[in-house]
C-alpha cells in the first residue's frame, strides 16, 4: 500500500509539474508576442485608464438611471452596455497579452472576468434575466422566481464593482505607490495602505454581493390585493353584471393613494361576457399608462385581464440600488482614508523618526550623508526611464531603498575598515599557508567557502606588490618595439599622450596601432603574444557594427585610449595591480563589442531575443562579456594564452565586473561608491591635499602620498576604481577638446534619433533625447554634463587630482555648448540667464572641489 501511495503521489506531482509547465509556456508565448509592448503601453496610458473607469461607472449606474429616467425602452441602453461590454473584453485581452506574467490567473484577472460576465444580466436582448424566469420589470407571477432574478441582478451589480479595485488609484484619498515617494518610511506606508484598502474594499463588495442571498430561503412577502381585486371583478362580471360599473369605481379608488395602480381592464381572449360588461371594457384609468412597457404587471384571468403600472416601486428599487452602490464606494473611500491615517500614526511617524535618527547618526560619521541620500532618488528615476520595464514586473523589495540603503553603505564601509585593521596582511596570510600541505590548504579553502585552486591560489593576483611597478629592463625593450610600431603607422607618442587623438580622423592601420600600443606590456607587466594580440584586435574590430553612428570600433579605440590616458595621468601603476591595468584596457576595448546601436530599455520593451536570453538583466553588457571571451576562444586570438590560470581567472573576473558596471542603470551606484570612498578617506585626502600644496611651492609635482597609496591599494577600492575609470572613459566625450567632443556628440545624437524613429514606429515610449521634433543638441549636452558626468568626475578629482584638467575641459565644453545654443536658437534673456547660472554653478562646484 505504501508503494501504491508513493506511485500515486509521484503521478500527481508529475501531473502538477506538467500543468505548471503548460501555464508557464502560455505565459512565455504571450510575453514574446509582438503585440506585448504596445499592449503594455496601452495599459499604462492614463487616457485608457480613464475610459475604463468611466465604463465601469456606466456599467454600475446606467441600468438604474435608465429606470429612474423612465425611458420607454432599453434599446439605447443596450447599445451603451454592449459598447461597455466590448471595452471590458478588450481590456481583459490587452492585459492578458501585455502583462501576462503577473496578471494572467491573478486576483484582478478573475475580478475583471466576473465584472465582464455580470454585464450580460443587464443587456435585454441577451435574454439571461428572462432565462432565469424573471422579466425586466419588478415582479412576475412567481414570487420566488422574481426574488431570484432580483438577487442575481444585485449580486452582478455589486460584483461589477470589483473592477474598481483594479483602478483603485482613481478613488480619492488612496496613497499612490508610484515610486515618487521620498524615503523608505513613506513608500512602505503607501504600499501597506494600498494593500489593506484593497482587501477591505473587497470584503465590503463581497458582503454586499452575498448577504441578499439569505432571503432566498425565507417565505416571500407579496401584495395579494392586486390579484384579489382581479378575481373580484371577474366574479362580479359573471354573477352580478349590474354591479360591475360600481366595482370599477371602487377598484380605482382603492389604489388611488398607492404608488402603483391599475391603468387598464380588458376582456380576455376567447371569453364570453354579457354585452353590458363588454360595453364598459376596455376600461382606462385617469392616471394614464406607464411609459416603459417593462413597468407593466399583467394579471390574466379566464375572462378579464388587469394591467397595473408598477413604475413607482421599480423606480424606488432602482434608486435604492444606486444608493447602495454609492454607499459601497463611499465605504471603500472612507475605510481607505481611515486606514491611511491609522497607518501613518502607527507606522509612518515612528519609522520616520527612527530613520531621521539614522541620518543624524550617520551625519556624525560622514559629513556629506545628505548629498548621498539625495543621489538615491535620481538613481531610481534613471533606472525607470532607462529600463522601461513592465509595471507588473515591479520588484517591491527594490522600491524600499532610501535611508536604509544609505545606512547599509555606511556600515559596509566601516566593516571594511575594521577588517582591514584586524586581519593579517595578505602576504603574511599566504606565508602562513605556504607551510601547510596541499591537502590541508584545500581543507581550509573548502571550509572558508572558496574553491581550491591548487598552487595557482598562491599567485599574487589580488594583492598590490612592488613588482607591479613594471620597471623591468624587458619592459623597456618592449616599449621601444611598441614605439617603432606606432611611428611606422604614422602616429607619434606626443599624439598618443594627449587628448588630441581622434579615432574618427584616423585610418584603420593607425587605429589598430593606437589600440595595440595601449596593450603594451610596459603598461601592465603581463605577458602576451604580439601576433595573437594583433589577430585578437582584428577580430574585435570586425565584431563591432559598421552601421552604427556611435557604437563602432572607433568608439572602442577612443575608450581604449582614454583609459590609457587616465592610467598615465593618475599614475595608476602605484595602486592598481598588473591584472587591474590589463583588465581595464581589455574591457575598454571590448566593452561595447557587438553593440546593435539600441539601448537596453529598447531591447526590453520590444521583447528582443537578447533581452529574453538574459532575462532583461543588462542584456547588452551580458552579451559584450560573452562576446569578448568568445573572440578569445577563436584560433590564434588567445591574447590571454600566456597567463597562468590564476592570472587568467582574475583578469576575467575584473573584465566581467567592469563591463557589467558600464550599464548606465548602474551610473548612480558608481557615484555613490566614489562618494562613500571620499568620505571614508576624508582625513587622508585632506592631509594629502595640504601636503601637495606645500610640495608644489617647493617645486615638487608628486601628488600621491604614501597614505593615499595604501588606501587605494585595498582589493575593494581597486575593483571600484577599475569600474569607475572604465565608466568615466565611456562618458569621456565631454572631457575632450570641443572640436572632438562635438563630433562624438553628433554621432551619439544620431544613434539616439534612429532608435527614437524605431520606438515611434513600434509604439514604444519615446524619450525626449530620441525625439527628432523635441531634442535640442546643445541643451542636451549641457544637461548630460551637469547631471551625469560632473557628479561622477568631481568626486574622482578629490582622490585623483590629475583629473582636474579633464574637469576644467568639461566646464569649458559646457560654456561652448551654451554659446552655440545662444547662436542657433536665439533664446530670451531670461532663458540665457537661467542657463548661464547652471554653467556657472558647474564651475563654482569644481572650484570648491579643487580648492
Amino acid at each position: 500500500s505504501n508503494l501504491a501511495l508513493v506511485t500515486h503521489s509521484g503521478s500527481f506531482d508529475r501531473a502538477t509539474s506538467r500543468a505548471n509547465m503548460a501555464v508557464h509556456s502560455v505565459k512565455d508565448f504571450v510575453v514574446k508576442h509582438p503585440l506585448a509592448p504596445p499592449c503594455r503601453i496601452l495599459c499604462k496610458s492614463w487616457t485608457f485608464q480613464t475610459i475604463m473607469f468611466l465604463a465601469v461607472m456606466a456599467a454600475l449606474f446606467l441600468p438604474d438611471i435608465w429606470i429612474l429616467a423612465d425611458r420607454p425602452d432599453n434599446s439605447d441602453l443596450d447599445i451603451v452596455l454592449t459598447l461597455v461590454f466590448s471595452l471590458f473584453i478588450f481590456e481583459l485581452v490587452v492585459q492578458c497579452i501585455g502583462m501576462s506574467r503577473t496578471y494572467l490567473g491573478s486576483f484582478f484577472f478573475w475580478m475583471d472576468l466576473l465584472g465582464a460576465a455580470s454585464l450580460v444580466l443587464d443587456i435585454s436582448f441577451m435574454g439571461v434575466t428572462e432565462a432565469l424566469g424573471g422579466s425586466s420589470g419588478l415582479m412576475t407571477s412567481n414570487a420566488v422566481v422574481m426574488r431570484t432574478a432580483r438577487i442575481a441582478k444585485l449580486g452582478a451589480r455589486a460584483g461589477r464593482a470589483t473592477q474598481l479595485l483594479h483602478m483603485f488609484s482613481f478613488i480619492p484619498g488612496i496613497p499612490k505607490d508610484n515610486g515618487t515617494s521620498v524615503g523608505t518610511a513613506k513608500r512602505i506606508s503607501a504600499r501597506l495602505i494600498s494593500s489593506l484598502s484593497m482587501r477591505v474594499s473587497g470584503l465590503v463588495i463581497l458582503m454586499v454581493s452575498v448577504m441578499p442571498f439569505r432571503n432566498m430561503w425565507t417565505f416571500p412577502s407579496m401584495d395579494w390585493s392586486m390579484k384579489g381585486w382581479a378575481e373580484n371583478l371577474e366574479l362580479s362580471a359573471i354573477e352580478h353584471p349590474d354591479r360591475f360599473a360600481r366595482q370599477l369605481l371602487r377598484y380605482e379608488s382603492f389604489f388611488e393613494d398607492l404608488a402603483y395602480y391599475p391603468f387598464e381592464v380588458s376582456v380576455a381572449d376567447g371569453s364570453d361576457l354579457p354585452d353590458n360588461i363588454t360595453a364598459l371594457l376596455p376600461w382606462k384609468s385617469s392616471r394614464g399608462a406607464p411609459k416603459r412597457s417593462s413597468n407593466e404587471y399583467r394579471l390574466e384571468g379566464d375572462r378579464i385581464v388587469c394591467v397595473y403600472d408598477m413604475g413607482a416601486p421599480i423606480r424606488w428599487d432602482a434608486l435604492m440600488n444606486v444608493l447602495l452602490l454609492a454607499f459601497v464606494i463611499c465605504v471603500m473611500v472612507g475605510f481607505s482614508l481611515i486606514l491611511s491615517n491609522t497607518v501613518s500614526e502607527i507606522v509612518l511617524t515612528p519609522l520616520q523618526n527612527l530613520l531621521s535618527q539614522v541620518h543624524q547618526t550617520a551625519a556624525l560619521i560622514f559629513k556629506s550623508v545628505s548629498d548621498m541620500a539625495s543621489a538615491l532618488k535620481p538613481e531610481a528615476s534613471m533606472s525607470d526611464d532607462d529600463l522601461g520595464g513592465e509595471e507588473d514586473d515591479f520588484d517591491a523589495a527594490a522600491a524600499f531603498r532610501g535611508e536604509t540603503d544609505l545606512l547599509e553603505k555606511v556600515v559596509r564601509r566601516l566593516q571594511i575598515m575594521s577588517e582591514a585593521t584586524a586581519r593579517p596582511d595578505g602576504e603574511e596570510e599566504e606565508d602562513r599557508r605556504r607551510g601547510l600541505a596541499q591537502k590541508d590548504r584545500a581543507m581550509i579553502a573548502m571550509l572558508g567557502g572558496m574553491g581550491f585552486r591548487g598552487e595557482e591560489s598562491l599567485e599574487p593576483t589580488t594583492v598590490w606588490r612592488e613588482t607591479d611597478l613594471c620597471d623591468d629592463e624587458d619592459f623597456i625593450t618592449i616599449f621601444e618595439q611598441q614605439q617603432q610600431i606606432v611611428e611606422m603607422a604614422g602616429l607619434s607618442l606626443d599624439q598618443l599622450n594627449s587628448w588630441n587623438l581622434n579615432p574618427l580622423e584616423l585610418d584603420r592601420a593607425r587605429n589598430h596601432a593606437a589600440a595595440l600600443y595601449s596593450f603594451g606590456s610596459h603598461h601592465h607587466g603581463l605577458p602576451f603574444s604580439p601576433v595573437e594580440m594583433g589577430k585578437f584586435l582584428e577580430e574585435v574590430e570586425s565584431s563591432y557594427s559598421r552601421n552604427n553612428p556611435y557604437h563602432t570600433w572607433y568608439h572602442a579605440v577612443d575608450v581604449n585610449h582614454c583609459v590609457y590616458r587616465f592610467m598615465q595621468l593618475c599614475s595608476c601603476h602605484q595602486f592598481l595591480t598588473r591584472c587591474d591595468r590589463f583588465a581595464l584596457v581589455l574591457s575598454a576595448t571590448c566593452h561595447d563589442i557587438g553593440h546593435p546601436g539600441l539601448s537596453n530599455s529598447f531591447l526590453i520593451e520590444s521583447s528582443d531575443d537578447l533581452a529574453l536570453t538574459y532575462n532583461d538583466n543588462s542584456p547588452l553588457e551580458m552579451m559584450h562579456c560573452a562576446k569578448l571571451f568568445e573572440v578569445l576562444a577563436r584560433p590564434r586570438c588567445d591574447a590571454l594564452g600566456k597567463l597562468s590560470k590564476g592570472y587568467y581567472r582574475e583578469v576575467r573576473r575584473l573584465c566581467v565586473d567592469a563591463i557589467l558596471m558600464s550599464d548606465f542603470s548602474k551610473h548612480f551606484t558608481l557615484i555613490k561608491d566614489i562618494q562613500v570612498c571620499c568620505e571614508v578617506h576624508a582625513e587622508i585626502l585632506d592631509e594629502a591635499r595640504n601636503t601637495r600644496r606645500k610640495k608644489k611651492l617647493e617645486g615638487d609635482s608628486t601628488w600621491m602620498s604614501p597614505t593615499v597609496q595604501e588606501a587605494l591599494r585595498t582589493p575593494e577600492t581597486r575593483g571600484s576604481f577599475v569600474n569607475l575609470l572604465l565608466h568615466l572613459a565611456d562618458l569621456s566625450n565631454s572631457l575632450k577638446p570641443f572640436r572632438i567632443a562635438r563630433l562624438w556628440a553628433q554621432r551619439q545624437l544620431e544613434e539616439n534619433l534612429i532608435q527614437g524613429d524605431m520606438e515611434k514606429d513600434m509604439g514604444l515610449p519615446l524619450l525626449p533625447l530620441n525625439d527628432r521634433s523635441k531634442v535640442c543638441p546643445p541643451l542636451a549636452q549641457i544637461s548630460f554634463i551637469e547631471f551625469l558626468v560632473s557628479p561622477l568626475l568631481y568626486p574622482m578629482v578629490k582622490i585623483l587630482p590629475p583629473l582636474q584638467s579633464s574637469a576644467e575641459q568639461l566646464v569649458l565644453n559646457a560654456k561652448m555648448w551654451q554659446s552655440q545654443w545662444v547662436k542657433d536658437h536665439k533664446p530670451t534673456e531670461t532663458e540665457q540667464t537661467q542657463l548661464s547660472d547652471r554653467v556657472m554653478k558647474l564651475q563654482s562646484v569644481l572650484h570648491e572641489v579643487v580648492r
